[in-house]
């Protein structure tokens, strides 16, 4: 399982967190044994993945996603909905190959027996996470409460997990000057994905970076957003979201992880597919 497939060039050795410790031949078999044991979607197997590496690798939407596709393409594995979500399946085909495959990197298999290279959180974090695990126990001890109030709760901390990510990315989205350019030659990538909501997503994702970048530019169905890391620019269609990167090489993951990610968070309600290429 050593050859790459296409839709992965220029991807590199991280994730979300900490540098990936096994190929992508390697992450292809462990996506497979994992939706083996049951089906999930992206989201199951990113956390699921970063549990069993006691929190040192977590995959990101630009790694997981391109991989799944690349199951189902060559019929290793087959998308069912249950409960109104996409999960994937493994397929008879799929079974075979994992059979004959190699096993288990061991990397994967000792963090998954121990706890990885996990860091613990600064006291800071762990009182306020124990703070916030204490509040919901109290206020759903007495039963579940009503719609409404669950929909506030969940606001509440769907607006925390904002605030904690775009910390994160601050380095990420800083403004430069207009006159900079990338440091090295620049590439571009591109993916056409699939969705029938393209306008709306395109729209959230310039608006969310417009408050922290002044010079995105963006209208009904286009827009471009000049991170420091890059330049990202999108169409909507009826049918597809075009969304073009441009990087220098060094620098083209950490753009499209930023991209992905937010709009993946924006497309709750649908699991979008992210295919790139050279442009």
């Amino acid at each position: 399982m050593d050859d790459d497939p296409p839709r992965h060039r220029g991807e590199g050795a991280e994730g979300r967190r900490g540098r990936r410790p096994f190929d992508y031949g390697a992450l292809r078999g462990i996506v497979l044994g994992m939706i083996a044991e049951e089906p999930r979607h992206g989201y199951e197997l990113m956390r699921a993945i970063e549990e069993r590496m006691g929190g040192g690798y977590s995959p990101s939407p630009g790694v997981i996603y391109p991989t799944l596709s690349w199951l189902e393409d060559m019929g290793y594995a087959e998308p069912v909905r249950e409960a109104g979500r996409k999960r994937y399946a493994i397929t008879p085909e799929g079974t075979a190959f994992l059979a004959a495959s190699k096993p288990v990197p061991p990397a994967f298999r000792d963090a998954a027996g121990g706890h990885g290279d996990r860091r613990p959180p600064a006291p800071e974090v762990r009182e306020a996470m124990g703070d916030l695990k204490h509040a919901l126990r109290r206020r759903f001890a007495a039963g579940v409460p009503d719609p409404e109030t669950i929909e506030t709760v969940a606001a509440a901390i769907r607006a925390a997990a904002r605030n904690v990510e775009n910390t994160m990315t601050d380095a990420t989205t800083r403004t430069v000057p207009e006159t900079a350019e990338p440091a090295g030659a620049a590439i571009r990538e591109l993916a056409e994905v699939r969705t029938a909501h393209a306008a709306r997503y395109l729209g959230q994702l310039c608006k969310h970076f417009a408050h922290k970048i002044p010079a995105v530019d963006y209208a009904e169905t286009s827009g471009t957003i000049p991170f420091a890391a890059g330049t990202a620019r999108l169409a909507a269609g009826p049918e597809a979201l075009r969304i073009e990167l441009e990087a220098a090489p060094a620098e083209m993951e950490r753009l499209r992880d930023v991209v992905v990610r937010h709009l993946v968070r924006f497309a709750f309600r649908e699991e979008l597919a992210f295919d790139w290429r050279p442009a």
